[in-house]
């Protein structure tokens, strides 16, 4: 009997590295010129993490307000204690750093509630100026008050006539009160009401961009 002729089996060839356990592929070469830059999908950089803190602008806006108020009431309180009351007529000292305290304190506060939100710098410079205006008046409402009170005391107070007091010259008589405050005030009474916006901007500023 005939057996099957079978062909002889070619040699194979030595395989080349890259098969299972080795790495596919011609090994790269180093590179030389500097060190490689990061690729990133879609060839596009990752965007930039936001700058500042987040903040909540109704919050930061509504506590300003809270404290332009009480800023404006320590304002006149200041105004009216270190006025003289006494003489002839009242003598008013202005105070520079009283303004610019005001200002930094609702600058703080909208810089701390309402995060790094330029629109909210500018919110914050007018309630600041308002604050000082308020003090300005109230203040000149509360020395007015004083003078009135000192001056019955003097003459005994006859008929023992109910006097006028801050509120009432503030609510009742402001147009008055605002033409006598415009009469006293000078250049130095509108430069420290100017400075309370400037150091409001300033405040949040500064602790925005910590």
């Amino acid at each position: 009997m005939s057996q099957n002729w079978q062909q002889p089996q070619q040699p194979q060839p030595p395989q080349q590295p890259g098969g299972y356990g080795y790495p596919q592929g011609q090994p790269q070469q180093p590179q030389f010129g500097g060190p490689q830059q990061p690729q990133f999908a879609g060839g596009f950089p990752p965007p930039a993490p936001p700058v500042g803190r987040p903040g909540n602008p109704a919050l930061a806006v509504l506590a300003a307000v809270v404290a332009a108020f009480v800023g404006g009431l320590l304002y006149a309180f200041l105004l009216s204690a270190f006025a003289d009351t006494d003489g002839q007529e009242p003598k008013v000292t202005q105070f520079a750093y009283a303004g610019v305290v005001v200002g930094a304190l609702v600058g703080f506060v909208i810089a701390k509630l309402g995060g790094r939100n330029p629109a909210l710098w500018v919110v914050g410079a007018v309630l600041a100026f308002a604050a000082v205006f308020f003090g300005e008046l109230y203040g000149y409402a509360m020395i007015a008050s004083d003078y009135v009170s000192n001056i019955a005391d003097k003459y005994g107070n006859a008929g023992n006539i109910d006097l006028p007091t801050a509120n009432d010259y503030f609510f009742d008589h402001f147009s008055d009160l605002f033409d006598g405050w415009k009469e006293d005030s000078d250049a130095l009474t509108y430069i420290f009401m100017a400075l309370s916006p400037v150091a409001a901007v300033s405040t949040a500023y500064r602790l925005s961009n910590r």
